[in-house]
């Protein structure tokens, strides 16, 4: 573990050791987590490549208030890119972090040696309901009755449902409402065919936020882009599937160029 300071805020960035070996791989959470809904991965990885997952400002242990839009959030990635020295590295962004890798594979592609699109979209247009909770929650009231199990495979055990329901909940929900008006104002659509970034897309074959359709628009439109779906997984398949998730991520990055 480590911070970076970046104009101004303190950044905090997750690491499994000193090694640097195969990719690099940049780790970006989605809406009200933070960089330890990617430790289970990380560990997993760290035999083959070099994972980092950073905290987004206001989120975890990094200071700051969180931002409205994901270009805000990309440059603080890009800039911790900086601060670790890597050159050119892969960028994962499960959610909203998908969302923050598609905005660097746009701005910053020649930083990029490939991108894992996780459980999202070229759009992030959230459910009203949803929208109107998280609102309600930063401002203090009650919020609405919101199904926690909402997002998540009808097989997926409670324990998992209940632990990343607990670590979102962490976060304040003024940053997480922040969180989901930059998901709903997310839109490059019209962008995604200029992206040349070797790329996967991963989803859950019953991901109620962000569809198999989503995904198979980046397939069907991205130049250089694949589709791995996995069944019995919901929005967070590194969790809910984390075996059949741990080796699409190994073989994609084993077959970039080094």
């Amino acid at each position: 573990m480590g911070y970076a300071d970046i104009d101004g805020l303190r950044i905090h960035y997750h690491t499994t050791g000193d090694s640097s070996h195969g990719q690099r791989v940049l780790y970006v959470h989605g809406t009200g987590c933070d960089g330890r809904v990617w430790h289970r991965h990380m560990r997993a990885m760290a035999d083959r490549h070099t994972p980092v997952a950073i905290d987004l400002p206001g989120h975890g242990q990094s200071s700051g208030t969180g931002f409205r839009g994901a270009a805000d959030y990309t440059h603080y990635a890009i800039r911790l890119a900086d601060h670790l020295g890597w050159d050119r590295f892969v960028i994962a962004g499960h959610s909203l972090g998908g969302g923050i890798a598609l905005t660097a594979a746009i701005y910053y592609a020649d930083r990029l040696s490939g991108m894992m699109l996780i459980d999202t979209g070229a759009r992030l247009r959230v459910d009203p309901n949803v929208l109107e909770n998280s609102r309600q929650l930063a401002a203090g009231g009650a919020g609405i009755a919101i199904d926690p199990r909402l997002g998540f495979a009808k097989s997926t055990p409670q324990s998992i449902v209940d632990t990343l329901n607990a670590l979102t909940s962490e976060t304040d929900p003024k940053v997480t409402y922040k969180d989901w008006i930059s998901d709903d104002t997310f839109d490059c659509m019209s962008r995604v065919a200029n992206i040349h970034t070797p790329s996967i897309a991963i989803c859950g074959d019953e991901d109620y936020f962000t569809p198999v359709k989503y995904s198979e628009y980046f397939r069907d439109r991205m130049p250089h882009c694949q589709l791995e779906v996995i069944p019995q997984a919901g929005h967070w398949t590194y969790e809910e599937q984390p075996e059949t998730f741990d080796r699409i991520v190994l073989d994609f990055l084993d077959n970039l160029p080094s």
